[in-house]
């Protein structure tokens, strides 16, 4: 039996771990797994790869573990490794976290039979047999079971300047990506959010004496991370929330106001006063953020302790109440959800106030002339700039661009072998994880993880989250290949 992974960041390494956990010793030798990777990013993924370390995990240290049944595993990891002073409650470099999953690996590699071919996949085709054949640019693979886990999809450029002299479409690695003309080279960074935060810390450690200046539509930030605390959940608890579906409850918006209000309420949170005071993305916010920091804090934890919930949650309210909550909440519950560290929105008010960091909202367009970029606002107020540095997320909508995904994510939608979903990446069926093809046929053994199925998971695309989809997927996986002895892999 041959099973596929493609790609080899959290979301494999975490199907690694499963498929040694959950395949008795005795029968993980009956398989086979045929990795598909990257070289470049196997075992660290896109976001953990080495890079400098000025880039921090914007979770907890203590939240980070690739392992769900040893939550302080990183900690310890860190602890063991690292000459940190301190580690509860930091916010440590990325590429630490990638040379631990990196590690953490390279030992479950070893407990089962495997081999790696370094090489991107580029199609994926559905045979007659059931099977799948993944296709490289030199080989053609047949497997029976497929995780594919490639990681983000494709980055947006909003303003079509991808190949311009000076600009950065992607600026991660940022050692590699983001190299300036002059120590004094005037840089627009594109964004608001924590990619753009990261090109900030880059750019003043390594080009202190650049004239650096954000650039967005609405120039807000995430709201600060506030002191967060440990919490238990008693409106939002995933069993719960099953155990009530199960039992034919009809999902609402207006039930999960009313379950949010409760849970808030039974913690002691005035969630007006947190939603009207705290969290909206300015300057004077993140100011008023860092003085509140108990209370926003505690409002914060019981959002992270409830997004174990937000996919099972999503996946049953109507789509036009899905649409409300959009319009109504979306952007405002966005910057709560992923909030800055406190160091960083301390130095990001420090230099905005000392006038060596500028904010320009209302953005419009961005035009290359001669060796600078034009920017104009929709007030046609008019900005110059030597480097533009792009930060403005990925693409997420495969109806709107396609032509910019990667090969295989265009190969994968013009067979049909999978479907967009309306709010980004690709339909799943949830929590077993198998894609949902266009014919809306449930493919059982060919299953999908992280960002490309975030618009079925609600946006969430966090380390926890996709290591837990990867235990329901490979139990999934397993139930349907005890129910698969002949050929017949796919249901309606």
């Amino acid at each position: 039996m041959k099973i596929g992974i493609i790609g080899m960041g959290v979301a494999g390494i975490s199907i690694l771990r499963e498929l040694h956990r959950q395949l008795k010793e005795t029968d993980s030798r009956k398989f086979t797994v045929i990795i598909f990777t990257e070289a470049s990013q196997f075992g660290t993924g896109f976001p953990y790869q080495a890079d400098d370390e000025s880039l921090l995990i914007n979770q907890y240290t203590e939240t980070m573990t690739i392992d769900p049944e040893k939550p302080d595993d990183f900690v310890d990891w860190i602890a063991e490794n690292k000459s940190s002073q301190s580690i509860y409650h930091t916010h440590l470099p990325r590429t630490w976290f990638g040379e631990y999953l990196n590690e953490r690996m390279n030992e479950w590699l070893g407990k089962l039979n495997v081999k790696i071919i370094y090489e991107k996949a580029i199609d994926i085709e559905h045979l007659a047999n059931g099977h799948y054949a993944v296709h490289t640019a030199n080989s053609t693979t047949s497997v029976e079971c497929i995780h594919l886990t490639t990681g983000h999809l494709a980055y947006k450029d909003p303003y079509d300047l991808k190949g311009e002299k000076g600009y950065v479409y992607s600026p991660y690695p940022a050692k590699e990506k983001i190299q300036l003309n002059t120590p004094k080279s005037s840089v627009a960074i594109i964004g608001t959010g924590l990619t753009a935060l990261d090109a900030m810390l880059y750019v003043n450690k390594e080009y202190p004496f650049a004239d650096l200046t954000f650039y967005s539509r609405d120039g807000l930030f995430s709201s600060v991370r506030g002191n967060e605390t440990s919490v238990d959940m008693h409106y939002f608890c995933q069993d719960k929330v099953i155990e009530l579906l199960n039992k034919g409850q009809i999902m609402t918006l207006e039930l999960v106001k009313d379950w949010f209000y409760r849970e808030m309420t039974e913690h002691g949170i005035n969630v007006e006063w947190v939603w009207e005071n705290l969290g909206n993305g300015t300057i004077e916010g993140m100011a008023m953020d860092l003085s509140h920091s108990d209370s926003l804090g505690e409002f914060q934890s019981l959002i992270r302790h409830m997004r174990n919930c937000y996919p099972v949650i999503w996946n049953t309210l109507p789509d036009d109440e899905k649409n409300l909550f959009l319009q109504t909440y979306g952007k405002q519950w966005q910057r709560f959800k992923a909030p800055i560290p406190q160091k960083t929105a301390q130095y990001i008010i420090r230099k905005v106030q000392q006038n060596e960091i500028s904010i320009v909202s209302g953005l419009d367009t961005i035009r290359k002339a001669g060796d600078q970029f034009i920017l104009k606002t929709a007030g046609d107020q008019l900005f110059t700039a030597d480097h533009v540095i792009n930060c403005t997320g990925q693409v997420i909508d495969l109806t709107q661009s396609l032509s910019k995904q990667d090969p295989l994510i265009r190969q994968l939608v013009s067979r049909k072998l999978v479907s967009p979903s309306a709010y980004g990446g690709i339909a799943i069926d949830y929590p077993s994880m198998s894609i949902v093809d266009a014919d809306n046929k449930r493919h059982p053994l060919f299953k999908a993880y992280g960002q490309i199925v975030s618009g079925v998971q609600f946006g969430n695309n966090n380390v926890e989250l996709i290591s837990l989809s990867a235990t329901s997927g490979v139990q999934s996986m397993r139930d349907a290949l005890k129910k698969t002895p002949t050929n017949q892999t796919n249901e309606t």
